[in-house]
């Protein structure tokens, strides 16, 4: 084996593949997940519909964006049964994706545990709402 005719960087000689990636090669599926999507639902004129979903694992939510017709109020948020809003009702416009100071729970969430999110209109048409997760 030839000998450069340089000293080699001890520090980037022993960096490993692994390092060039942006996310680790030994994450699992479950690990990269960053979203836990509600689904969607068309809401009736003058009605309301509730996404739940059902957690796959062990999880932390961390911020809720909601979308839905311009007067769409967000009436509810459960987990497990316990009520996170308090009030009687907020704009969704408050979880929308473009609000960079929407509401963070931070909820650590076991997994098997139902989240859902009731969603108003008086006009009616189309909700979805989803969960950043960890």
């Amino acid at each position: 084996m030839d000998t450069p005719n340089y000293r080699r960087n001890r520090f980037f000689h022993n960096l490993k593949t692994q390092f060039h990636v942006k996310l680790p090669r030994d994450m699992g599926a479950d690990e990269l997940n960053v979203i836990l999507g509600l689904g969607s639902a068309v809401i009736p004129a003058g009605g309301q519909q509730t996404l739940t979903v059902t957690a796959p694992r062990d999880l932390i939510i961390r911020d809720l964006v909601v979308r839905g017709p311009a007067d769409a109020l967000v009436t509810n948020i459960t987990v497990a049964g316990d009520a996170l809003f308090l009030g009687t009702s907020a704009p969704a416009d408050a979880f929308g994706s473009g609000n960079q100071s929407r509401p963070a729970f931070d909820l650590p969430v076991a997994g098997g545990t139902t989240l859902s999110v009731t969603v108003s209109s008086v006009a009616g048409g189309a909700a979805s709402a989803s969960f950043n997760i960890d």
